[in-house]
């Protein structure tokens, strides 16, 4: 959620500060700010809004600041108190000046004690409360290091903090305690301190990711690391990240969540090459590893995700169920954990996470792994919390998704989904779908990076379709999408971008359901978005679409390019490319996926939203 970066080092750190909140401002944020050491006095910029206000305040004070190499840097998502620039970060308390991701849950109790002792915080945050306690702990006669450990022992809740005191110059301390913190050394002296590993690559690409109750501290000669516990040495291993920093540009495209909508091709190909062992001939060759022996041994399977990870996770479940004829049940992960589920033996529960930092999914793996359960996880970040919090990890090879909007994420989620369910289809032949019908899907799946290529080529009728009906669909109340069967989660998939990044109301219904309630939602006002290729529930799904019409909705239908009848019945149509017809309709998610977000993508941009920075919203959930 909100956005870390620390510097020391040989090199002016103004610049860096700002480079590097960049590119964390996919994460979201409503305030920002820097502080920079000069000398022995610690000096605060600090806005509400845009990072670009901050910047032209150093811009204009830049002989003051360019020759400054020690700072630390925010973009703050506001939870406790409103997004003002008392509220941002970093916040000073006497000499201390620290920046803050995550939620200090025992707040309330830490401010009164503050209070009876003499403290006037000047903010409404949780955050400045922490300074105080350093404050006091180095008041006591504790260096830095030791006086942020102290303090940390009296909180409860999961946060990582960045601290600078004036009385230590070119020292900075990092403590983990939950939120991401990943470190690197700078071959020029110094360390880099980050809350995600982007603002880190112009530097190395050979990162630490800091554990749970893990210190960093960082000076001009390089980085150590510590216990927080302790207080004593630890070893930490890099992790090299094959991310580059031009990935991390827009390539021409005017918004990161287009170019990444049209990276889906290379993102199917690259997981493809990663997760397949291609040395075999056998359908569905998943890499031999320990996840895969934990996935073949299970007996049901607990999907635990949110947002559009739970989306990707109920094609999971429509896949596995139909090749394999194994039970999974998917669960939204903030509501799994809070329940009592009963899970038989040979339960396996798998976590999905495209930052692998996501809160409640992480906890739900935490207490699995206490009662047991053997877990694995779907990521696309190497290194990130989930690989410490699961049994084993799958990684996509989507790269750095700059975009809010989850897009290419996505796409590489649904393939772990089917490639699982392709997998146990072959272990368990005699049980599901035979191998030679197995044999025919995967041979479709190698087609699909060739057939979202055609499909979202900018000429094709598939995309000019999808401009045409946007800038069509101007006046309106709200969207209802309607699917069945694989086009039910892409349904709700296609509401929630409308919502994220073009606030539309919007709403995913499963096209059976129209009749138990939503139908008496539906008028003139309202658009309907059916999504009909043809598959085993297009009639249904067609008989549907006329009880809208018949309330006088207006109809955006996607299908087939040669279904004529579907296409009469709409006022609005978007036809897929024609050569999907050469894959079987399993893979129709995958086609279906860069439709529905190019729609709320073309919205999106006739509102003048920010698409890739939407209202509101983080990037990495890091708290419940």
């Amino acid at each position: 959620m909100c956005g870390i970066v620390g510097y020391v080092g040989n090199r002016p750190v103004a610049d860096i500060l700002i480079q590097g909140l960049k590119r964390l401002e996919y994460r979201g944020y409503d305030s920002t700010g820097v502080a920079l050491l000069s000398g022995s006095e610690i000096h605060l910029e600090k806005s509400e809004g845009r990072l670009e206000n901050v910047e032209k305040i150093l811009q204009a004070k830049a002989k003051i600041y360019s020759n400054i190499k020690c700072g630390i840097g925010h973009t703050r998502w506001a939870t406790h108190g409103k997004p003002t620039t008392v509220n941002a970060h970093p916040h000073k308390t006497g000499h201390v000046v620290i920046i803050h991701n995550g939620i200090i849950e025992n707040y309330l109790e830490i401010k009164r004690g503050l209070l009876a002792r003499g403290h006037v915080p000047l903010s409404e945050t949780d955050s400045e409360l922490f300074g105080f306690l350093v404050f006091e702990e180095m008041e006591k006669g504790h260096g830095l290091i030791e006086a942020v450990r102290k303090s940390f022992s009296v909180l409860h809740g999961q946060c990582s903090i960045v601290v600078m005191s004036e009385r230590e110059p070119g020292v900075v301390v990092g403590v983990r305690n939950g939120s991401p913190l990943v470190a690197a050394v700078d071959p020029e002296g110094g360390m880099i301190v980050a809350s995600d590993a982007q603002p880190l690559l112009p530097f190395s690409k050979d990162v630490y990711f800091l554990e749970h109750g893990d210190m960093v501290v960082g000076t001009q000669a390089g980085l150590k690391f510590l216990s927080l516990e302790t207080g004593k040495p630890i070893q930490r291993h890099t992790t090299r990240l094959d991310w580059s920093v031009d990935k991390l540009e827009k390539d021409g495209y005017p918004h990161f969540m287009l170019k990444e909508i049209h990276e889906q091709p290379l993102v199917v190909a690259d997981t493809l090459n990663d997760l397949l062992d291609r040395t075999k001939s056998d359908p569905f060759p998943l890499i031999d590893e320990a996840g895969t022996r934990i996935l073949e041994s299970a007996q049901e399977i607990y999907l635990v995700a949110c947002g559009t990870s739970w989306h990707s996770a109920l094609l999971g479940k429509y896949w596995i169920e139909r090749f394999a004829k194994i039970p999974v049940m998917v669960d939204l992960a903030s509501e799994f954990r809070y329940r009592e589920p009963v899970l038989r033996p040979g339960a396996v529960v798998i976590g999905i996470s495209q930052s692998g930092e996501t809160a409640d999914t992480l906890a739900v793996l935490r207490e699995m792994k206490k009662r047991g359960v053997p877990t694995l996880g779907i990521s696309n970040v190497r290194g990130s919390s989930i690989l410490r919090e699961a049994d084993a990890v799958f990684y996509t090879s989507a790269g750095p998704e700059i975009g809010v909007a989850a897009t290419k994420t996505f796409m590489a989620q649904m393939l772990v989904m089917y490639l699982f369910a392709g997998y146990l289809g072959c272990k368990r032949s005699g049980q599901g779908r035979s191998v030679e019908d197995l044999t025919r899907s995967f041979e479709d799946l190698v087609k699909v990076p060739h057939l979202l290529t055609l499909g979202l080529d900018e000429q094709s009728k598939m995309v000019q379709q999808i401009k045409k009906a946007a800038h069509a669909l101007t006046d309106v109340k709200g969207f209802f999408f309607i699917g069945r069967g694989y086009s039910f989660p892409m349904a709700l998939e296609g509401a929630l971008k409308l919502k994220e990044i073009a606030y539309d109301y919007a709403e995913g219904y499963a096209a059976g359901e129209l009749k138990h309630g939503p139908i008496a939602m539906i008028d003139r006002g309202i658009v309907v978005v059916v999504l009909a290729p043809r598959d085993p529930w297009r009639d249904k799904t067609v008989s549907n679409l006329e009880e809208v019409k018949a309330r006088g909705a207006t109809i955006l239908g996607i299908g087939d390019s040669d279904d004529v009848d579907l296409k009469d019945l709409c006022d609005h149509w978007v036809p897929l490319p024609p050569e999907n017809r050469l894959v079987n309709t399993d893979l129709l998610p995958f086609i279906l996926a860069p439709v529905v977000q190019l729609l709320s993508y073309y919205r999106a941009v006739i509102k003048g939203t920010d698409v890739d920075k939407p209202r509101n919203l983080a990037k990495s959930v890091t708290v419940e």
